[in-house]
């Protein structure tokens, strides 16, 4: 069979395969525009391309299961306090000041006046008064839309979610720093209170004595069992937000490496830091220092790099680079990063990442012109782990 010829910037290629039945070989002939040939005419067996297979195989299995981990955390969507960059850290006591002014309204399921109003509804209208913005209207909505924090971690203006179908005598009590990390715990909250400082919370209380708006304690045996998790909407601090990130890395052996041996070989190690600030939710803009040794190249790179995009999705990065070590310089980086956020321990988050690279060097004098070449020598690829630390 015969590949059509597909441009590639100034070049194309074009792949004639034919099977020859009475050697079990595949030929494979690269040519390139102008005439001019840039590879030779490899003889390579069935074997390899049974390698090559089930090389590509092991891949695809590798990234499906890394996308089915990614989904798993519920927290990785919200990164960041929903209202940074909105309301400032001042509104907080506004919250509380315009909670407590409905205390001893009754209890109305759906409303949110003070001639009724239930949990939810005291939460919205205490935002909407302080901030003048519309927050999500009931329990379910708002635990997905609060950036989930340790209990220890609580402040004044914060939220507080509850489980009232738990027992209340209960023998278990939510850890101090845990961080839910999961969808089907959060989707376990049907009521929320507003957290007032010296563990005690405001809220719209649907059954006991009394009911309607008050004030209750978080050691009360009746709440203390019944809690979930605490969330945060509004930012703690002109800091809220930042993060600081460590990780490190394998790059993956070039194409050719990858064709001829059913082993995957390493190209390269590295290690990187960043800090950013957030933009949006769960959107960034980051600065990171990294350095990478190429065992292929044999040389020692250091990128300064923006990174700016998903702080637990897709990103893009680019940026100047420095190189020690041969005659090779790289001179610039860039490219594209998926790395999803898995696992959470207080102000920690774990996650991995796979990224794409291409490193632009500058070309020796006299040096002829090879694709291949280039490809194998630019264009990288590299899985990690990724530690990120949080600035509630």
């Amino acid at each position: 069979m015969q590949l059509k010829s597909r441009p590639i910037g100034r070049l194309k290629y074009f792949i004639f395969m034919q099977v020859l039945s009475d050697n079990n070989t595949m030929k494979f002939l690269r040519g390139g525009a102008r005439g001019r040939s840039i590879g030779a005419v490899k003889s390579i067996s069935v074997a390899h391309i049974i390698a090559a297979r089930f090389i590509a195989a092991r891949i695809v299995a590798i990234a499906a299961l890394w996308s089915a981990l990614a989904v798993l955390p519920a927290y990785s969507a919200v990164t960041a306090p929903p209202l940074l960059g909105r309301a400032s850290a001042d509104s907080r006591q506004a919250v509380i000041k315009a909670a407590e002014a409905f205390l001893g309204a009754p209890y109305r399921l759906g409303g949110k006046t003070k001639s009724g109003i239930d949990c939810s509804g005291l939460v919205y209208a205490a935002f909407l008064k302080a901030t003048g913005i519309k927050v999500p209207r009931t329990v379910r909505d708002l635990s997905k839309w609060v950036l989930v924090i340790p209990r220890q971690d609580l402040v004044p203006g914060d939220l507080v979610f509850f489980d009232l179908e738990a027992s209340a005598t209960a023998t278990s009590v939510p850890s101090q720093t845990s961080v839910p990390q999961n969808a089907a715990f959060l989707s376990k909250a049907d009521h929320v209170g507003i957290y007032i400082g010296e563990g005690i919370f405001i809220h719209a209380a649907s059954s006991g004595s009394p009911k309607g708006v008050i004030k209750s304690s978080l050691s009360e045996a009746g709440w203390k069992h019944r809690f979930l998790f605490a969330g945060r909407a509004l930012p703690a601090s002109a800091l809220s937000g930042i993060a600081a990130e460590w990780g490190g890395g394998v790059g993956l052996g070039h194409l050719d490496s990858l064709l001829s041996s059913p082993f995957v070989s390493l190209r390269s190690f590295n290690g990187w830091g960043e800090l950013s600030l957030p933009i949006a939710n769960n959107f960034a803009a980051g600065i990171r220092l990294g350095i990478a040794w190429d065992r292929y190249l044999g040389v020692v790179r250091v990128p300064a790099e923006l990174d700016i995009g998903q702080i637990s999705g897709f990103s893009l990065f680019a940026g100047p680079a420095l190189t020690f070590g041969s005659s090779v310089h790289v001179i610039a980086t860039g490219g594209i990063r998926w790395s999803p956020l898995l696992f959470s321990s207080g102000a920690q988050r774990f996650g991995i990442y796979a990224e794409l690279r291409y490193d632009h060097y500058v070309p020796l004098a006299g040096q002829p012109d090879n694709a291949v070449a280039d490809m194998n020598a630019c264009v990288s690829f590299s899985i990690g782990f990724r530690l990120r630390s949080v600035k509630y």
